[in-house]
């Protein structure tokens, strides 16, 4: 019992610490985050103290906000307007429905491996009430908390990052730069040059042909070389 209170107080710390550098990068107060996001700003002090964590689906609209990769916030490098109602919406109904989903998969995959709620509340050292909540997406659910509750699953914390709508989309386009950054420099402006897309989408068209098909092709690039 007394690891996993230390662990949520250190991951509380943590993402807190996290969060007021990203907010303070940003150059918003936390009235300005407050507004933007629809989160409320004793919460968001709350998240920056350490006191209480942000559910997932809450940091990951503080993520987008900042428009940092949201795997940030299971690192250790910091960073160093007025809003539209309508944003502020989205962003506060994406959260719940983020919540309720978050809390199907962990009630699917507790059924899935033949657990009673009674039991994964005992791993996770929750009171059944308070799991109930969660599974119901009644209740924000703290990151420590999920990680915990992930790990009494056999599951990985990764697994509840929303891959769907807008942010799941950012999300990908960012892991794609990512990926297109670590590509060699001659490689990078081969591929962004428009010029080249026939050769591009070639090489596409090529990569989803088999082994005997690809041999054909082979073959006969030799005869007409030759």
């Amino acid at each position: 019992m007394k690891n996993n209170k230390l662990y949520i107080q250190i991951r509380n710390k943590k993402i807190g610490i996290l969060l007021m550098d990203a907010r303070q990068c940003k150059d918003y107060s936390i009235r300005e985050l407050a507004e933007k996001t629809g989160i409320p700003e004793n919460r968001i002090a709350g998240f920056e103290n350490g006191s209480i964590s942000p559910s997932l689906p809450e940091l990951e609209v503080l993520a987008y906000i900042f428009n940092i990769p949201f795997e940030h916030f299971w690192g250790k490098q910091i960073l160093q307007n007025n809003n539209n109602g309508k944003e502020v919406e989205k962003y506060q109904k994406l959260v719940i429905l983020r919540n309720k989903i978050i809390g199907v998969n962990i009630q699917s995959q507790r059924q899935k491996n033949e657990m009673s709620l009674e039991d994964l509340a005992l791993l996770c050292e929750i009171e059944n009430d308070e799991l109930a909540k969660y599974e119901n997406g009644e209740n924000e659910i703290p990151i420590p908390v999920l990680e915990i509750i992930a790990k009494n699953l056999n599951m990985r914390i990764e697994d509840f990052f929303d891959d769907q709508g807008f942010i799941g989309a950012w999300r990908k386009e960012s892991e794609e730069l990512k990926n297109l950054s670590a590509l060699p420099q001659e490689f990078r402006e081969f591929i962004t040059k428009p010029i080249n897309a026939p050769y591009l989408d070639l090489v596409m068209k090529l990569s989803e042909l088999d082994v005997k098909k690809l041999r054909l092709v082979a073959e006969g690039l030799l005869e007409i070389t030759l």
